[in-house]
């Protein structure tokens, strides 16, 4: 969530390019008129910050191709098509990451440039509203995705109960099967529900106008001064936290009874294949419990599930570093300008880029898609 913007005030920003310009030119001789100087400014900051947009370069380059490559595999590769659980939620996130990947990172970069002459409140207001929105959405999105892996798990491993058994129609609906109609419904509830909910970022945050120097001015995509204060950074960021911890404990909750399920039965099949190991009565008993029984074939379900909890795992990682980083902006520390702080700012991005190198990274059966998709044996 950017909320870095609560935080930017300008003095902090310009102060020290100022300093290090004046070290290397005589003020006095400057000629009045601004703009040369502005730019002047603007690259010393710019040298400062080039590992920042280096790294905003390479997540915007990740997430744009590999969130459309998801998309692309999950929709023309026909093995993909029978992960019918996750496969319409696993889209719909792809889609909503490679926004921010298209619209929301490249802003940052520009802004990391020219910090000091973005003009546009249009612009301003419009990427941050989508910043914010696509992290409430995304976040939504990998929740509702670990309770249908819970569910789907659930009711392989220990058997589903019957919808009949719930008196809500309500409740009688989620309980139920998925289905394509169900998880397209979800999925863009969740849109206008993060639509609806990122509606006060764009109020508070727009163009300030302000004076570098008495015949010198800039303007920059920050927060509105009036709402430049330590009680309004704490109140969002409080709700920000809130919202992720909320989503990262389901999460959690679904994930860790699908493990202890999977240790669970695990060692219920391990008593059993011991036992018949001690019986040994024939070779052909062996083989009549073994021989057509396909391990294999659980397995691999399970690896896009241990796929989607390192996922989930290492965005929440990415917020916690995030969050350190607004404490320490919130908190006025010597820190704060410092070259880690300015990367951990930017690794709140990290999820809305993680997931496509993670699904390659863990499940061979995404891997063997992504040669489908290339060699055209879809």
């Amino acid at each position: 969530m950017d909320v870095t913007v609560l935080l930017n005030y300008p003095e902090d920003t310009y102060s020290n390019s100022l300093t290090n310009l004046a070290s290397h030119h005589n003020v006095s001789t400057l000629q009045p008129d601004g703009p040369p100087f502005l730019k002047d400014i603007e690259y010393n900051e710019f040298v400062r910050r080039w590992p920042e947009f280096t790294l905003m370069v390479c997540l915007s380059l990740i997430g744009t191709i590999g969130n459309a490559h998801t998309i692309l595999v999950y929709t023309r590769v026909r093995n993909m098509k029978e992960r019918s659980n996750v496969r319409t939620l696993i889209i719909w996130l792809s889609a909503v990451d490679l926004v921010t990947s298209v619209l929301v990172m490249p802003f940052e970069m520009v802004v990391t440039r020219l910090i000091y002459s973005i003009s546009s409140n249009a612009v301003c207001k419009l990427v941050r509203y989508i910043s914010h929105s696509t992290a409430f959405a995304s976040w939504l999105i990998l929740t509702v995705i670990a309770y249908e892996r819970y569910k789907s798990i659930y009711s392989i491993l220990l058997g589903a109960s019957s919808a009949s058994n719930y008196k809500f129609k309500v409740t009688r609906w989620i309980k139920t099967k998925s289905t394509h109609f169900k998880h397209h419904f979800i999925c863009i509830f969740i849109i206008l529900l993060s639509l609806m909910v990122s509606i006060p970022f764009p109020v508070v945050i727009g163009i300030e106008k302000f004076q570098l120097k008495p015949e010198l001015f800039g303007t920059i995509c920050t927060t509105q001064i009036r709402y430049r204060s330590k009680l309004y950074a704490g109140f969002f960021a409080g709700i920000t936290a809130s919202f992720v911890m909320s989503c990262f404990i389901c999460c959690s909750y679904c994930y860790g009874k699908i493990i202890y399920i999977i240790r669970k039965q695990s060692v219920k099949e391990q008593k059993r294949r011991e036992n018949v190991t001690k019986l040994r009565e024939n070779h052909l008993k062996d083989k009549l419990v073994f021989g057509n029984r396909k391990p294999g074939v659980k397995n691999a379900k399970y690896k896009v599930t241990i796929s989607l909890i390192v996922a989930t795992a290492l965005s929440f990682c990415s917020f916690i570093i995030f969050a350190i980083a607004i404490s320490m902006k919130l908190l006025k520390s010597d820190l704060k300008r410092n070259l880690i702080v300015d990367f951990a700012l930017r690794g709140i991005f990290i999820n809305h880029t993680c997931n496509p190198v993670i699904y390659f990274l863990f499940d061979s059966k995404f891997r063997d898609a992504c040669k489908k998709l290339y060699t055209k044996q879809m």
